[in-house]
């Protein structure tokens, strides 16, 4: 354990050599490199993975489980009711059997909407298909032959919102097995060092892709974020629409859309937030091989139960060393360490997309017909949070522990 404590920090250390090779003189005639200036994200800047026009050229004639969809929507599963907003497109993707449309909007909850449907020149293919708003910020749309484009109006003859590309999820087997989705980042502690101590620790338990999403983030902190970008190994997805919102409002959008761009990509996905390490503890083996020994197919989630660090100290702003960057790493220095939490207390989850009907942050809402959760015993793992004193006591940590076992 020793070993792989060492050489986990060591790989963390090379990776953020990136920083000392980069001239700060040539990158400040780019932006600005002071690592508290956080600016919103900008759009123009974000490079999206297999964001190809889609391979088949069907029609479908009808959605899977809306029936279902209509019974949760009259429970009113998901509806949020946040603020008020018209329709903002966020992404699009087609499947083998429907299209999903995300939106930013989280006050249509269960609204009658039309989807439209355009080709490779944006010009109009058919009538509008009537659907509805669920989950919240959801649309799910037929198929229709020639489509490269889609987009939504309240009413059918309205003039749609400007179209967007479909991403491809038609694929017959997924890209990848064991993938992260990523809670919004926002607010000002520098995120670089998080970053790369988060992948690389994922990629040490089996991650092969990262779905990062942005609400704020400082231009020093994209260096590294970017970085994996361009090795193929994430994707960047902005939170941003005409309509502003506290950084924190995002994470229900990134759960709704990731499960949606994960699904038919990837065969499991990690929802967390970045300061979150998922851990198996006495299982002999990472979390690929858990997930790769799981046989009962009607699993659909996993459920690791919480235990909380005590993190001091905001993250430094810059990178200096390699043996500074071991020193202000979380996972060694910090070890403070809580009972494990109660079942389902902010717990977290890997989900296999295809078989959620509805997410939220700490579980599945709703499961597809033939699928269930198991939760994670502490024994065989557990989600290690490294959390402040005062997001500690907001969450009830202190009252917690002490009944915690």
């Amino acid at each position: 354990m020793k070993e792989l404590v060492i050489g986990f920090a060591l790989l963390v250390a090379g990776c953020l050599l990136l920083f000392q090779l980069v001239d700060d003189s040539v990158l400040s005639g780019i932006f600005s490199l002071s690592s508290t200036q956080v600016t919103k994200a900008d759009r123009l800047s974000v490079i999206y993975i297999n964001n190809n026009c889609t391979k088949h050229n069907v029609t479908t004639n009808e959605l899977p489980y809306h029936d279902l969809h209509m019974k949760w929507m009259a429970e009113e599963v998901t509806k949020e009711n946040y603020a008020k907003a018209n329709i903002s497109l966020e992404a699009a993707y087609e499947y083998v059997d429907q299209i999903a449309i995300q939106i930013t909007s989280q006050n249509l909850f269960g609204e009658k909407v039309y989807c439209h449907y355009f080709d490779s020149n944006k010009k109009k293919i058919g009538e509008p298909f009537e659907s509805n708003v669920f989950p919240e910020s959801v649309i799910y749309c037929l198929r229709r032959a020639g489509t490269n484009y889609v987009s939504l109006t309240k009413k059918p003859n309205d003039t749609p919102e400007y179209p967007i590309p479909l991403l491809d999820r038609t694929m017959e087997k997924p890209e990848h097995y064991f993938s992260v989705c990523i809670a919004p980042f926002f607010g000002t502690e520098p995120k670089w060092l998080m970053i790369a101590e988060f992948v690389e620790w994922y990629k040490l338990q089996g991650a092969t892709y990262f779905y990062f999403y942005l609400a704020e983030m400082s231009l020093y902190d994209r260096i590294i974020l970017d970085d994996y970008v361009r090795t193929g190994e994430a994707e960047v997805v902005i939170m941003h629409d005409r309509f502003d919102r506290p950084g924190d409002r995002w994470h229900m959008l990134e759960i709704h859309d990731c499960i949606l761009r994960s699904r038919a990509h990837s065969k499991w996905a990690a929802f967390v937030d970045i300061d979150e390490r998922l851990t198996m503890t006495q299982y002999k083996g990472t979390i690929l091989d858990y997930l790769k020994n799981i046989g009962d197919k009607s699993i659909g989630s996993i459920q690791y139960r919480q235990r909380w660090i005590m993190k001091t100290e905001d993250q430094p702003e810059k990178y200096i060393n390699a043996t500074e960057t071991v020193k202000w790493m979380t996972t060694q220095r910090y070890t403070n360490t809580s009972h494990v939490g109660p079942p389902g207390h902010t717990a977290k989850c890997i989900v296999r997309p295809e078989t959620i009907g509805a997410m939220f942050i700490h579980y599945p809402r709703k499961f597809n017909p033939g699928f269930n959760q198991y939760g994670l015993t502490p024994e065989e793992g557990v989600v290690r949070l490294f959390l402040g004193i005062i997001e500690m006591k907001i969450i009830g940590f202190f009252k917690l522990n002490k009944n915690s076992q």
